[in-house]
C-alpha cells in the first residue's frame, strides 16, 4: 500500500511521514501511531485501521483535531471518513471458494486458513468462503483455522491437520503469505495439494507461474492507497471528492498474469479519473 501513496505524494511533489506498526493488526499498537501522527499535526492522515471498532477513540481524537481521515482496506464503524477505498472482501472470498470447489470437480476435503482475529479483512473473508462452498455439498470443510496472516502461523497450523488428519485435497488461504505457509509444510512432507489465496503479491504471482497456486485473489492495495492519498490531496485543495470507490475483485491465474507479474514498484496504479468514473458507490 505504501509504495501507492508515495507514488501519489511524489508526483505532486508533497512530503510525508509514514508511521508503520511492528505487529501487523495490532490494535494498540496502530492506535498509539495514530496518537503519534496527531502530535505532528498533519494536514490529513489516510489510515489503514486495524479493526473497524476498536479504533474508535483514537479516532474520535483525528476528528477532534480536525485533521481529515482517509481510509483504506477497511472502514471504521462508525466512519469519520472523509472518502474510504476499498474492495469486498467477501465477494473475493466467495470467488476463491468457487474456483477451488470447481477446480475439485466440487467433490473433496479442503481446509481454510483465515487471518488474523482482529484484522478487519477476515470475518468478510470467512464468511465469503463458506458462503462459496454453498453451493457445493460434496466439498466438506476438514477444518477451518486462523494463520493469523502470516507465513510462520498459518504453516504451524496447517501442519497440525495435516499430522492429524492428512493433507486435504484443496486448501483456502486468506493471504499469499500463509499460503507460503501451506507450501512449506506440503513440501516437508512432500505432499501437494490445490491451494487458492488472496492479495496476488509478488510471492502469490511466483506461485502460480510455477503450479503451487491455483489462482490468488487480486486485492489491489497499492491502488487504494494511492487513490486514498490522491482524495487527500484534492480535498485540501478544495475539490469535492467522493465518498466510497470499492475497486473490483479479479482472480489471477496463469491467464491473466500479466499484469500482476511484476514488482510493487513497477506495478500500476488505478488513474484517478479511471477510479471515479467507474467505481464510486457513494
Amino acid at each position: 500500500a505504501r509504495f501507492g501513496a508515495k507514488r501519489v505524494l511524489a508526483t505532486h511533489k508533497i512530503p510525508s511521514v509514514q508511521l508503520v506498526p511492528g505487529n501487523p493488526d495490532d490494535i494498540a499498537e496502530q492506535s498509539e501511531l495514530v496518537r503519534r501522527a496527531i502530535e505532528l499535526s498533519p494536514d490529513a492522515i489516510v489510515l489503514a485501521p486495524a479493526h473497524t471498532t476498536k479504533m474508535k477513540n483514537v479516532l474520535e481524537e483525528v476528528g477532534a483535531a480536525d485533521i481529515p481521515l482517509f481510509c483504506i482496506i477497511s472502514e471504521p464503524d462508525p466512519s469519520s471518513a472523509v472518502t474510504f477505498v476499498g474492495s469486498n472482501d467477501r465477494i473475493l472470498a466467495r470467488n476463491m471458494a468457487t474456483r477451488l470447489a470447481e477446480h475439485l470437480g466440487q467433490l473433496g476435503h479442503i481446509v481454510i486458513i483465515n487471518g488474523h482475529p482482529d484484522a478487519a479483512t477476515s470475518a468478510p473473508r470467512a464468511a465469503g468462503f463458506r458462503e462459496g462452498l454453498l453451493p457445493f455439498p460434496d466439498i466438506s470443510i476438514r477444518a477451518e483455522l486462523s494463520g493469523d496472516y502470516q507465513r510462520g502461523s498459518a504453516a504451524k497450523a496447517f501442519e497440525q491437520i495435516v499430522v492429524a488428519h492428512g493433507v486435504p485435497d484443496g486448501v483456502l488461504a486468506a493471504n499469499d503469505f500463509m499460503a507460503c505457509g501451506v507450501w512449506d509444510v506440503l513440501q516437508a512432507h512432500e505432499m501437494t495439494s490445490v491451494v487458492v489465496s488472496a492479495n496476488a503479491t509478488p510471492d502469490g504471482v511466483s506461485m502460480i507461474k510455477d503450479g503451487r497456486l491455483l489462482a490468488s485473489a487480486a486485492f489491489d492495495a497499492m491502488s487504494m492507497a494511492g487513490l486514498a492519498t490522491e482524495a487527500a490531496v484534492r480535498y485540501l485543495r478544495g475539490e469535492n471528492v467522493p465518498r466510497t470507490i470499492i475497486l473490483p475483485t479479479t482472480l489471477v491465474d496463469q491467464s491473466n498474469l500479466e499484469y500482476w507479474d511484476r514488482s510493487y514498484k513497477e506495478r500500476f496504479i488505478y488513474p484517478w479519473n479511471e477510479a471515479v468514473a467507474k467505481f464510486v458507490v457513494a
